[in-house]
């Protein structure tokens, strides 16, 4: 491979990095905890967000089959974002969270987040995030292309860098140094080693934000495998693990829903 090969796959490189992670810094003034689950896991984990606040303020809740339906219809304290209100929508009638997901109102709602997040610098918009791609698509095939005829000394990175940033998140620096600082400020293990969580629904929702399934499985283990929150395997070790017991957060509401029997 030549050295004019090297250095075009290393450019490629680089403006596959500098279009996935830029800009620096972002606006984060006024974010939810719904949004700031979306800077780390997308407008899926920010719509996890909006569902698990709404549980905890008793407008949401499951059925035996794990479906979940609105069960007060007037709490205006908690249309925080699109999110929520697209929730109440969706689940004014019983839904599995996978249909959920898919529902037209639902679809706009994580659409106007993901995009208010770009627009904040937070996250890698759809082209950039296609462009970076490409970009360190073909760096890969180059690395792999020159590992293959001997040169692995320089196919081999430009094999793995690639491959690395192909898989990381779709978070610009702003976004990581915006999770960084929040986690520092309000980590899980703290909640855990005091024996509970702030029993407010924004304090479980900014905890689910940052951490997304390590805050379900600790703060609503029995709600999120109901959910399937956790997805199919989770949900099942979690049932496994906490039988009829109640996480910090559950108890005498959904005693009340069920009839006390669970």
């Amino acid at each position: 491979m030549g050295s004019v090969g090297v250095v075009c796959a290393v450019a490629a490189l680089l403006g596959a990095a500098l279009l996935r992670w830029q800009p620096a810094r972002g606006r984060a003034d006024g974010l939810t905890a719904a949004a700031i689950a979306g800077v780390r896991g997308g407008s899926k984990a920010a719509l996890v967000v909006a569902v698990v606040e709404l549980h905890l303020a008793g407008v949401l809740d499951t059925d035996r089959r794990g479906r979940l339906r609105r069960v007060v219809h007037a709490h205006s304290g908690q249309d925080a974002t699109p999110l929520h209100r697209a929730a109440r929508t969706a689940f004014g009638r019983d839904l599995s969270w996978a249909d959920a997901v898919t529902t037209p109102p639902v679809r706009r709602a994580r659409e106007e987040t993901r995009t208010d997040l770009v627009r904040r610098g937070l996250r890698c918009g759809p082209a950039r995030l296609a462009t970076s791609s490409v970009l360190a698509a073909a760096t890969c095939a180059t690395g792999a292309f020159a590992t293959a005829r001997g040169a692995w000394w320089t196919g081999l990175p430009m094999t793995v860098l690639p491959l690395i940033l192909l898989c990381a998140p779709a978070r610009t620096l702003a976004g990581h140094r915006l999770l960084r600082e929040l986690r520092r400020r309000h980590p899980l293990n703290g909640a855990a080693t005091s024996g509970g969580t702030p029993s407010e629904p924004d304090g479980a929702g900014l905890l689910t934000a940052l951490y997304g399934r390590r805050a379900l499985r600790l703060l609503l283990p029995d709600f999120a495998a109901r959910a399937a929150l956790l997805g199919g395997r989770g949900a099942r070790e979690t049932v496994a693990r906490t039988g009829s017991d109640y996480g910090p957060y559950e108890g005498s509401g959904d005693a009340a829903i069920y009839g006390g029997d669970l």
